[in-house]
């Protein structure tokens, strides 16, 4: 008889978990041929811009070309996806980090990471895990970690060791923060992307689920989350990477469905005909399509049973410490050499000195074989020799230093502007002890000549104060990407420069702004697209 009773309980409980169960399944089967129908949407919509319309002619030029504004972010998931032909990506990367500085530690790390990504052997990665774990706070040890994560190894400190760190900087809340007692949902959410390999570690455990309660409270009615008091999908994009790197579904943990709306769901709100955009409503946004598009590939990576976004498919970190030490043992010897080759090495005007002269000599001996002997052939070449030596030597050549610090004149004055530039955002991060107080140039006055720009007057000044400007446009459509070596996207994957005239917001390009006598221009470092600085 008691058997009789447990067996219709049982057959009571299966009924009831049976549609539970199905609506379950449905509902992550759903979910994920909506993440694939996306993925393939964004990923076909960025090969259609590109001029050849193939997979293999974007990656190889466009992405190639945009590294250093995101493109890198879109090698790293493609390498993450697998399939790709990634050839080209390795050595364009390597040429942009040659040709460029990266200042923070964390911009280093995110190098280093797509290097990885690629399969890459190069020495950066290794001195970016020995300089630059902690150097630049949270973010620092959380994509150190990463790095870590992948078998890779540094003497500056262990995986253990990182791993307390972030734990110690865990707020109250149950989140973290860049900075602040109230925790940030994109900084918590890359933190548990970079611990998640440790969900099982007795210590790391506890500090995981008070995250994710944190999460949970932080998400809205619509599935989506706000950052710094706006919604937006970027922060949605790096809460799925982090449940995905914890092996939770998003379309089934209760904790991340509100009012029937899942993660997925929120995301794509934002999407555009090509991509999505910041907020709604908005046009397409380059940064937020990427983070979009690696978080569907986070999701999709999980439901395979593949292992994490950051856990790296093609890296080689044994290979990697062999290469590194050679290249370590050699450097200093390279350098030495380098250095006495530019002692060496003759002054510009002497080579050209030289020059004239071979030319010259050259010429005479053609002259004598062609058999023109007379004596004006001659006197004509030397003179020119002459007039060209002459040239060089009272032509004064400006060098680097000499270029910097000038007062600038100019031939049509039509009046003045004012001119300042600060990074208040990041000043309390910033490894340049210069800046510290946010203030790059304060409220200088700069000469206006009729037909300047936003950028021109930029330009100026970077001439007269000394100030490193790096513009990764043309002249005529300048996208200024440094100033004083402080570089978009270095404090979050939505920081930059952008500027004001006047106290307002520009709707164009900084060289394609008409100034007027009086205008004010504020150029501002900003870690969330400006809407920190409203």
């Amino acid at each position: 008889m008691k058997k009789t009773h447990k067996l219709i309980v049982c057959l009571l409980l299966f009924a009831f978990l049976l549609p539970i169960l199905s609506v379950s399944a449905e509902n992550s089967d759903n979910t994920a041929e909506r993440a694939r129908s996306e993925l393939d949407r964004v990923l076909d919509a960025e090969i259609a811009k590109s001029a050849s319309g193939k997979a293999e002619g974007w990656i190889a030029n466009e992405l190639c070309e945009s590294i250093g504004r995101g493109g890198e972010w879109y090698i790293f998931t493609l390498a993450q996806i697998g399939g790709y032909d990634l050839s080209a990506c390795e050595s364009a990367m390597l040429e942009y980090l040659d040709s460029h500085t990266i200042g923070a530690a964390t911009s280093k790390q995110k190098f280093a990471l797509c290097l990885a990504a690629l399969g890459s052997t190069d020495a950066y990665i290794y001195r970016t895990l020995e300089e630059t774990i902690g150097k630049l706070g949270v973010m620092s040890y959380a994509y150190g970690l990463h790095l870590l994560n992948n078998s890779y190894e540094s003497t500056a400190i262990t995986t253990d060791a990182a791993i307390d760190k972030l734990l110690e900087f865990q707020l109250s809340d149950g989140g973290w923060s860049v900075s602040g007692s109230v925790s940030d949902v994109d900084v918590s959410a890359m933190v548990l992307q970079s611990l998640a390999p440790h969900k099982d570690n007795e210590k790391v455990a506890p500090s995981i689920e008070r995250a994710l309660g944190f999460l949970s409270t932080a998400q809205l009615e619509d599935g989506d989350y706000k950052s710094y008091g706006v919604a937006n999908p970027q922060s949605v994009a790096q809460v799925i990477v982090a449940l995905s790197s914890l092996s939770i579904d998003l379309a089934n943990d209760q904790r991340f469905i509100k009012n029937g709306n899942s993660l997925l769901d929120g995301m794509l709100k934002y999407a555009t005909k090509d991509g999505f955009a910041s907020k709604e409503g908005a046009e397409t946004s380059y940064t937020a399509t990427v983070q979009s598009c690696y978080a569907l590939v986070s999701y999709l990576r999980m439901l395979d049973g593949r292992a994490s976004l950051y856990i790296l498919d093609n890296c080689d970190p044994e290979h990697l410490r062999t290469e590194s030490a050679t290249e370590t043992d050699t450097a200093s010897e390279t350098d030495a050499v380098d250095e006495a080759e530019k002692e060496s090495f003759p002054t510009y005007k002497l080579i050209c000195l030289c020059v004239i002269a071979i030319v010259a000599l050259v010429i005479c001996v053609l002259l004598l074989a062609l058999g023109k002997r007379n004596i004006k052939n001659f006197i004509a070449l030397i003179v020119a020799a002459a007039v060209c030596a002459a040239f060089i030597l009272l032509t004064d050549f400006k060098r680097p230093e000499d270029y910097y610090g000038e007062q600038i004149v100019k031939d049509d004055p039509i009046g003045s502007v004012t001119l300042t530039i600060r990074c208040d955002t990041v000043a309390d991060e910033l490894e340049n002890e210069e800046y510290t107080d946010g203030v790059i140039l304060d409220s200088v006055s700069m000469t206006l000549g009729r037909g300047d720009s936003v950028y021109s007057i930029l330009l100026d000044a970077s001439k007269q104060y000394r100030l490193q400007i790096e513009n990764n446009g043309t002249e005529d459509r300048a996208y200024i990407a440094a100033i004083e070596h402080i570089y978009e996207f270095e404090y979050g994957d939505l920081s930059g420069w952008t500027y004001r005239v006047n106290g307002e917001d520009a709707s164009v390009g900084c060289s394609e702004y008409a100034l007027s006598d009086g205008d004010v221009i504020e150029w501002i470092y900003t870690r969330e697209l400006g809407k920190d600085l409203r």
